[in-house]
């Protein structure tokens, strides 16, 4: 059954490659995307587990809101015009708690 992501979880490396190594706060910026995630998504039944996609968008969630405390206040991460901006609960994270569903047909 699978879980939310912890500090301590084995695939967290693989998930996000950058971690700090600081686990107080890895726990910090799980916890607050875990609780951002839950804002956004659907509930879930009663006893049912964590989606796999839901797992990756806690863990990109608490990649881009560690990584926005990094940016410049412009948005870039190294001060010259050309970083990533990044933005907390952006698209891909939305897509993978509520993923859009086609609608109609092409005939």
């Amino acid at each position: 059954m699978a879980t939310w992501l912890t500090a301590e979880d084995e695939e967290l490396p693989t998930l996000w490659p950058d971690v700090p190594m600081n686990d107080d706060t890895a726990t910090l910026y799980l916890s607050a995307a875990k609780e951002a995630c839950l804002a956004y998504a659907p509930a879930l039944p009663e006893g049912a587990a964590i989606p796999d996609g839901w797992r990756l968008a806690q863990a990109l969630q608490a990649r881009n809101t560690y990584n926005s405390s990094k940016a410049a206040p412009g948005g870039d991460f190294d001060g010259g015009g050309y970083g990533i901006s990044a933005f907390p609960l952006d698209w891909q994270v939305k897509q993978l708690l509520r993923p859009r569903r086609a609608l109609g047909a092409i005939a």
